[in-house]
């Protein structure tokens, strides 16, 4: 009865004593004021029915577990190393070398440099479908152990300074479609 607000002489003396009956009442109270303003924010079912036609029109992006089984592995297409030119002439150095990998539509292009002892790596992606110099592309350079090394931020074109000798992976995110994968990438 005192909590719908109709009390008799009896209970108004009774919770004028009572401490623990008038915190029960109070948080009786509270507790009516949270569900009033959670049945008033709650949308009616036209509302509802409107948020659910508008979201038929919304494209998901796929989860990140769908985009790691999505990738696409790059195979060598060219290595101007396997090219005959000078192959057998004594004292002849390869200190420059072009590789091209390919990946459905993708290709992406290498031109590794000789610096010493480290190399330099410059590539570009190139598609047939659509601008990748318009998409942002990450590419990630990682050693056999999964260790990430160089990672690059780019728009269809990149380089990647003091890169030693070695085997590697690379890792080719892209903003629009499926993540291709160089592995393994032989540096020379």
């Amino acid at each position: 009865m005192a909590f719908d607000g109709v009390a008799s002489s009896a209970v108004a003396e009774h919770l004028a004593a009572c401490t623990h009956c008038r915190q029960e009442l109070e948080a009786l109270r509270n507790l009516a004021q949270e569900l009033e303003v959670a049945r008033r924010s709650e949308p009616d079912q036209t509302t509802l029915e409107a948020y659910r036609a508008m979201f038929k029109h919304v494209q998901v992006q796929p989860s990140l577990l769908q985009r790691a089984l999505d990738r696409i592995r790059a195979a060598l297409t060219w290595d101007s190393r396997q090219q005959p030119m000078l192959q057998g002439v004594r004292g002849f150095e390869i200190n420059n070398y072009r590789q091209v990998y390919r990946a459905k539509d993708i290709e992406i292009e290498l031109m590794v440099e000789r610096t010493g002892r480290l190399r330099r790596v410059e590539g570009e992606l190139l598609s047939e479908t659509q601008e990748v110099d318009a998409a942002p592309v990450l590419l990630d350079l990682l050693d056999v152990a999964g260790n990430l090394l160089h990672t690059v931020e780019c728009k269809g074109h990149f380089r990647l300074d003091k890169v030693a000798p070695g085997t590697y992976r690379a890792v080719i995110t892209r903003a629009d479609g499926p993540v291709v994968e160089i592995d393994p990438l032989e540096i020379a």
